[in-house]
């Protein structure tokens, strides 16, 4: 079954500390007119959400040269962002802009009509060594990013290892540039950590000396907190409400094994599974399964509106979902907890006909 995204692997926004002494020459020759902003934050900042927009002016004809002199370099290599919209508002563009001191960056954007319907935007840099090098990089990554967009759940492993080659080297040649620690941030807050993979084996390896680099620090922060959520989500616990607006909570439900499915009703393959939770729940309702479904839908309405057409045969729940997501650590739906009947989580998320192997197996060495 594919994992399907609940909190968008959306590349975060590219920005970190910026300055000028330097200029940029932007061509994109699909959008005649428009408005470019260039945005910088250190690495504290962006932790915070702030953002200061230290250029801003309309472009005609497809192209504008901007002139950074005014504002002082504090290194040698800068990342900064680069935000571009069409006048018709039909197109906006969030990239990553990699300055030099002394140097006039080239940006080049095309493909930008597939780009609008749902492919990517290409991006070329021209100008200085690290410009070329980050066009690579930059190219790499984007095609990774689609391409797991669309992985089964099997095959994930191989796209964390395509991911850790690609900014490994990129990462050994330019060490303190922010922008691979930027697209890791993301990433990581998208990772389930009730088990290893190699792009987090890679990011550990990067926090044996962090003290060298903030973006570096801000990564081994996060894994460290993910990790710590992982270890205090073992037991089930959660708050949810009926229609009526009454509170249950995991006292509340009785049984010898219980099957605790968060979905959505937006969610497609939370849909599509529903008929083979109906099957699981007839074949072992009898023996001590109880199955609770939460919805984490964004309305509450939502949720009602849908479980009045399509009423489901056991307790459904609407809870809030950015806490219960925080709370057991994932960032996908369907996703489904089995815990034993003190609370203790046994499993999670298994779907199909492993998640009916599991049932089975542990009422078969029940009565053993």
């Amino acid at each position: 079954m594919k994992i399907r995204i609940y909190l968008s692997l959306l590349v975060s926004t590219l920005f970190v500390a910026c300055s000028g002494n330097s200029k940029v020459n932007i061509e994109i020759p699909e959008v005649r007119d428009g408005n470019v902003a260039i945005v910088y934050a250190s690495p504290d900042q962006m932790t915070n959400s702030i953002q200061n927009i230290i250029y801003s002016s309309d472009f005609k004809d497809g192209k504008i040269s901007i002139d950074l002199d005014s504002i002082s370099f504090e290194k040698d290599i800068l990342e900064c962002a680069l935000q571009i919209s069409s006048g018709d508002e039909k197109f906006y563009a969030n990239v990553p802009l990699p300055l030099e001191k002394g140097k006039t960056i080239e940006v080049k954007f095309t493909n930008i009509e597939e780009y609008n319907n749902g492919g990517r935007i290409k991006t070329s840099y021209k100008g200085s060594k690290h410009a070329e090098d980050f066009t690579i990089f930059w190219d790499k990554i984007q095609n990774q990013l689609l391409e797991f967009r669309n992985f089964k759940t099997e095959q994930l492993d191989q796209g964390y290892q395509k991911f850790v080659e690609i900014y490994k080297p990129y990462i050994e040649k330019y060490p303190q540039s922010g922008f691979p620690y930027m697209l890791l941030i993301p990433q990581i807050n998208n990772m389930q950590f009730d088990k290893t993979n190699p792009l987090l084996d890679y990011s550990n390896t990067l926090c044996v000396n962090s003290k060298d680099n903030k973006w570096k620090e801000i990564i081994c922060s996060l894994v460290g907190e993910r990790k710590l959520a992982q270890e205090t989500s073992k037991k089930l616990v959660f708050n949810a409400v009926d229609h009526n607006g009454k509170s249950y909570s995991e006292r509340d439900i009785k049984g010898r094994l219980f099957l605790i499915d968060f979905w959505a009703t937006w969610c497609k393959p939370c849909i599509e599974e529903i008929p083979h939770l109906k099957q699981i729940n007839n074949k072992y309702n009898s023996k001590g399964l109880t199955l609770v479904s939460i919805s984490i839908d964004r309305a509450i309405e939502d949720w009602k509106k849908y479980n009045q057409s399509n009423p489901l045969p056991w307790m459904s729940l609407f809870g809030d979902g950015n806490v219960i997501t925080k709370r057991y650590d994932f960032q996908y739906i369907p996703f489904n907890i089995i815990s034993d009947s003190e609370g203790n989580i046994l499993a999670k998320n298994l779907h199909g006909e492993e998640l009916e192997k599991f049932i089975e197996g542990y009422f078969q060495n029940e009565k053993n």
